[in-house]
């Protein structure tokens, strides 16, 4: 279900976001890496662990300290830097060949040109490449130097946003990202989603979780419409019984392209 509230008289998310803050302190962060390092930390990140994808950059990192050499590079040269992340061999791929497509189209491997687009135009470009959806768009967006103003939403996030009733579903399709990004406030800028976002992973890490929320310990009980309707059941939240993971995004075990949007066509034209 989802929990109709009157957003513009009863605002949710900076009431959810104030409670997050008092229990997991404030998510600040003032340095960000440059958006083309960030792209390709998304994309080895993508449904992998945090500190098994971290290990896995940091290897890919110490051989291309630069990256103006990594559209050269085969993905068998890069697979075994990534080698303990999922979709081990499909991420070295479309790695490479997202690197190889913005240089031949930009010149160089470097989305700095990013800086001057709009949230809508940057996000189409990139999920037009291949093994790009919403997530890994946003966090390229809004994690990087770049603080564009859009919100990223990974499983954990999604998950939680889906029992607080803000989005439909937990499958992290653009439509679910967009529906939370109007629930934010015009006064938050790219820091504050930047903020809101890791809130709410850590909640979903530490309390909400999949099979079994903490709800009696959940700062956020009073305002969770599953709460309010019965405690979230793993069938609730993932219909076909696995872990609820993002859809048409990040890196699938197929070597079928992501779809083109109809926003990402006319920004490609």
């Amino acid at each position: 279900m989802q929990l109709q509230l009157p957003f513009d008289d009863n605002p949710i998310l900076p009431r959810i976001r104030e409670r997050l803050i008092a229990v997991y302190g404030p998510q600040r962060d003032a340095e960000r890496a440059d958006p083309t390092t960030q792209l390709v930390k998304a994309m080895i990140g993508s449904r992998s662990l945090d500190a098994v994808a971290d290990a896995a950059f940091l290897q890919l990192r110490q051989h291309f300290p630069t990256w103006d050499r990594l559209p050269d590079a085969e993905p068998a040269a890069i697979l075994p830097h990534l080698a303990e992340v999922t979709y081990a061999s499909d991420k070295a791929m479309r790695i490479i060949h997202c690197a190889r497509l913005i240089r031949d189209q930009r010149g160089r491997f470097d989305l700095a040109f990013l800086d001057g687009w709009t949230v809508d135009h940057a996000m189409a470009f990139l999920q037009k490449l291949p093994g790009i959806g919403p997530e890994v768009a946003a966090t390229t967006l809004n994690f990087s130097s770049l603080r564009k103003r859009v919100f990223a939403a990974d499983t954990h996030v999604l998950r939680t946003c889906f029992r607080l009733g803000l989005v439909p579903g937990p499958r992290g399709s653009a439509r679910e990202l967009r529906l939370l990004a109007e629930h934010a406030p015009d006064s938050y800028d790219a820091d504050d989603l930047y903020e809101l976002h890791w809130l709410l992973k850590a909640h979903g890490q530490a309390r909400c979780h999949h099979r079994l929320p903490a709800c009696d310990a959940c700062p956020l009980a009073d305002l969770c419409a599953h709460r309010q309707a019965g405690a979230a059941t793993p069938s609730e939240l993932d219909r076909d019984g696995g872990p609820a993971m993002p859809v048409a995004d990040e890196i699938a075990p197929t070597t079928s392209t992501v779809a083109v949007t109809e926003e990402a066509a006319m920004a490609m034209s």
